[in-house]
């Protein structure tokens, strides 16, 4: 397994402006990238033959021939003068030139970096580290070793945390490269929460720390986001088990995704519906998917096309759209977010409010999620 080379910023204190900057989303139009605020009116024309999300009140943006950053209001920071770009991450970002990737700091200075084999992402304040050893480290922005090259392999951060391997063994460290799980076992999932799964010998368990709880006959631990109701697999059926190991709702549904706001999406011969933390089922077993309760109230829901339902299971927003990410942009969250649902209707993609009002009463060929 190989450590995806990518480009991002580093750790760095962010100023108030850089932290509430308004949020905009990328959208794409007759072939051309711009950006419009939750109005829906644009912030930035479409003008751009490719760009980032923006990040940090600067954006990386492609003119055709090279790449450059702008400000919120299309002004240059920094001159088109790159062969590629990524967005900034805590005040640095990375670009490509023929010297290869090397990070520059929010004025456009190119910085220092440590020797190393490449120059990698950053996310969640540090970046691999590799060095003559082929083990991987992690560094700081300030090109400081967080952690000597030990393993050999980091999967990307989340939420402060990642996958390590060692001699094909997986554990878990933190970003100040603490070891949280050991690396005894032969696959492991994301943690979250203080725990994970883990599996080792053909047997599965929840790990916490040192501590480690064995989940007899189960085929599968998916990832924990409520150690309260994790979803686990029986045989061919699902339910959801503590963090202590003990069924809180049986394993008696086809399939199921995680409890939010106290319904679970479950399906039963072919057809979702809702259960409560009970197992009682709330809203009846009726639509070809269904995913998990934002929020704002509303859960997507499909039959044939995508709609939305309260809680109560009324339908609140018709079923006319489909809500699978654009292929050219990357962000695969659905459902509402921040009191916009991202939906696309006879090709063109949207964002629509909680009545289903379409946003700035305009479609797009492409749309990505809103970004500070």
């Amino acid at each position: 397994m190989m450590i995806k080379k990518l480009t991002l910023g580093g750790l760095f204190i962010l100023s108030c402006s850089i932290t509430s900057a308004q949020q905009l989303a990328r959208v794409q139009e007759k072939g051309l990238i711009g950006f419009i605020k939750k109005d829906g009116t644009f912030q930035i024309a479409p003008q751009y033959k490719d760009a980032q999300d923006q990040s940090e009140g600067k954006i990386a943006v492609y003119n055709g021939s090279k790449w450059g950053f702008v400000d919120k209001d299309a002004n240059y920071i920094v001159q088109p003068q790159y062969d590629n770009a990524r967005s900034f991450s805590q005040g640095m970002a990375m670009v490509k030139s023929s010297k290869g990737w090397q990070y520059i700091d929010s004025l456009g200075q190119e910085m220092k970096a440590i020797s190393s084999k490449r120059v990698y992402e950053f996310n969640d304040g540090v970046a691999f580290y590799r060095d003559d050893s082929n083990l991987v480290g992690l560094i700081n922005n300030k090109q400081e070793v967080v952690l000597a090259p030990t393993y050999d392999v980091i999967r990307p951060f989340k939420g402060g945390y990642a996958k390590i391997a060692k001699n094909k063994k997986w554990g878990i460290i933190d970003n100040l490269g603490k070891e949280i799980v050991a690396p005894n076992y032969d696959d492991i999932g994301d943690f979250n929460a203080g725990f994970v799964w883990a599996k080792k010998q053909n047997n599965w368990y929840i790990v916490s720390g040192q501590t480690e709880i064995l989940v007899p006959a189960v085929s599968k631990i998916e990832n924990i986001e409520n150690p309260d109701f994790i979803l686990v697999q029986q045989g061919n059926k699902v339910g959801f088990m503590t963090a202590e190991g003990k069924w809180a709702i049986a394993a008696t549904y086809d399939d199921a995704r995680n409890f939010q706001h106290g319904l679970a999406p479950v399906k039963m011969n072919g057809k979702w519906g809702f259960v409560d933390t009970t197992g009682k089922m709330i809203i009846p077993v009726a639509y070809h998917d269904a995913l998990s309760f934002s929020p704002e109230g509303l859960a997507a829901v499909k039959d044939g096309k995508w709609g939305f339902i309260d809680r109560a299971g009324k339908v609140v927003i018709p079923f006319q759209y489909d809500i699978t990410a654009a292929l050219t942009f990357k962000k695969q969250e659905k459902g509402f977010i921040d009191g916009l649902a991202r939906v696309k209707l006879n090709g063109k993609w949207g964002f629509i409010d909680t009545k289903g009002n379409l946003l700035g009463n305009k479609w797009f060929d492409n749309a990505e999620l809103f970004q500070n």
